[in-house]
């Protein structure tokens, strides 16, 4: 059983609040998560972020144990990296270290990643059954991620 999230998290001028828990499915890699919406200083809903717990070939290939997206319309305030910013705290509770991916063309998310001081790791192939490699994906870099607990 995973522990209750804390409902708000905060940094600069936005609040990261939990929406709910996400069941894992362990038989195909999918291991639970807690989500969250990302919300800005005006009470816009920007974006969400995901945290997901465990350990799988997904999670290590593709997902990572950090994921986010910001609506288009407000991309480029850099709420993806305060949102992990403010989830870092709890997340460093929960794991030491975490892995973060993103294909190699998405630039903004690498972007995103090595704003909050992830470090690259290595790049490796999609599994051929993991949803992101029937989605286009084939190749995703790896970061690791130690958060500060601040």
């Amino acid at each position: 059983m995973l522990r209750p999230s804390p409902q708000e998290f905060f940094y600069e001028d936005i609040t990261v609040v939990f929406d709910s828990l996400i069941d894992g499915d362990p038989a195909k890699g999918f291991m639970p998560a807690y989500h969250y919406r990302i919300i800005d200083s005006n009470s816009n809903d920007v974006g969400h972020t995901n945290f997901r717990i465990g350990d799988s070939e997904h999670i290590r290939k593709a997902a990572g144990h950090i994921g986010f997206e910001v609506k288009a319309e407000y991309r480029g305030h850099r709420f993806a990296k305060k949102a992990c910013l403010a989830l870092a705290p709890w997340v460093r509770e929960l794991s030491e270290t975490v892995i973060i991916t993103a294909d190699p063309d998405n630039l903004p998310s690498i972007k995103t990643i090595e704003a909050i001081g992830a470090l690259f790791d290595d790049e490796v192939s999609v599994p051929p059954n993991d949803p992101h490699y029937k989605r286009g994906s084939r190749l995703k870099r790896r970061y690791l991620w130690k958060p500060n607990p601040r």
